[in-house]
């Protein structure tokens, strides 16, 4: 009976070790960007007015989470009630990131901005999707890094769990980018959950505009997704800040992404005075209340201050991963409205049009949108 209690004490002993160990090594590598980073643009354009983006012309610009080319149609995510954390093969990652690349080759814009691009990550065999992207585009090329642990021990299945993680977002043109500036944003999750977790931030892509000193801020993003909602208005106020500065400064403000929040017109919000809450009936309505929900983005700055949103809600930017998708019954998939763009009062949008790909090779719809720059 001794012998036995000694094996077990000695097992939990060994377990309590590992796990402290594994904490501190997360904690010694643990990723501390700066607050703010210049970063080298990758085979940048030449420096010369024939790289510069017009006054009055149209100008195309394509955002595209694409789930570093693991989250298709065949996958479920454990954060969204799934069970997995990586695809089953590397071939599978490899046809995604095929498909994704016959996207951007045939949209052909001028500014491509992606989020979830891994470079040498574990959860989808250690390829590199931004040197990738690079080659199919061959343009112009600027990655912030928003998620680097040497391990992420989820899911806690052993076979799905994420591994080392190298991801950012990325942005690319054939136009001349004068500077490209990583910015952290505010709010991190407690300690030691921010340890494995991503540190949010955007990518700030400086254009020059010919016949004029004023800049075209093209700004990256993807804000937080599974918090309490707290860290997205931080983060929202944050960029909110930084757009209203550059505007200030009489540029030309771009801002697409994923929001990680219901765009205005795809969610209609109802104020109860009895109970001082609020109600919310989303266009894609929740089909399970227990489901993730992607609060409104709070419109109220951005309609005073006259930026204007550059959406489509006809076609759902995002499904739930909850399961693989239903391509018999859509009823029974979850949809979001969370991608698309944000714009300065001195752009005039075109068009903003939602790619209809269903959600084949990432859980995100690509939205592109046309401006011209007022002169």
């Amino acid at each position: 009976m001794k012998r036995a209690f000694k094996i077990i004490l000695i097992i939990i002993t060994l377990v309590i070790f590992l796990g402290a160990g594994f904490i501190l090594t997360l904690h010694l590598t643990e990723f501390k960007p700066p607050e703010s980073k210049i970063i080298e643009v990758s085979d940048n354009s030449d420096n010369s007015s024939d790289n510069y983006f017009d006054l009055d012309t149209t100008i195309k610009l394509l955002t595209f989470n694409t789930g570093y080319a693991s989250l298709s149609e065949t996958e479920d995510f454990v954060m969204d009630g799934g069970e997995k954390g990586r695809m089953d093969t590397k071939e599978e990652v490899e046809a995604n990131i095929d498909g994704i690349s016959s996207i951007l080759e045939r949209e052909n814009v001028d500014i491509y901005l992606l989020q979830e691009v891994d470079v040498d990550s574990s959860r989808s065999y250690n390829i590199d999707q931004y040197d990738h992207y690079k080659t199919i585009l061959g343009s112009a090329s600027v990655l912030a890094y928003n998620y680097r642990c040497v391990f992420v021990p989820f899911p806690l299945d052993i076979t799905q769990m994420m591994g080392k993680v190298n991801s950012g977002i990325a942005t690319f043109s054939d136009n001349y980018t004068s500077e490209a500036e990583r910015i952290q944003l505010p709010g991190s999750f407690s300690w030691p959950l921010r340890l494995a977790n991503l540190k949010r931030c955007i990518l700030i892509s400086r254009f020059p505009i010919n016949g004029t000193d004023k800049e075209l801020i093209v700004i990256n993003v993807h804000l937080s997704a599974y918090d309490d909602g707290s860290m997205r208005q931080e983060e929202t106020a944050a960029l909110q800040a930084i757009m209203q500065i550059e505007y200030d400064l009489g540029n030309y403000v771009v801002v697409g992404g994923d929001f990680n929040q219901t765009f205005p017109d795809a969610v209609d919000i109802t104020y109860n005075s009895g109970t001082d809450t609020y109600t919310y009936d989303y266009l894609y309505e929740l089909i399970d209340e227990n489901y993730w929900q992607a609060p409104p983005i709070d419109d109220d700055w951005f309609l005073v201050n006259n930026f204007q949103f550059g959406i489509d809600i006809s076609v759902p930017t995002c499904r739930l991963l909850n399961q693989p998708l239903d391509k018999v019954n859509s009823a029974n998939n979850q949809y979001y409205v969370i991608d698309g763009f944000i714009v300065s009062p001195n752009v005039t949008i075109s068009s903003a049009e939602t790619l209809d790909e269903n959600f084949v090779y990432s859980d995100h719809n690509p939205v592109k949108l046309e401006i011209t720059l007022n002169s």
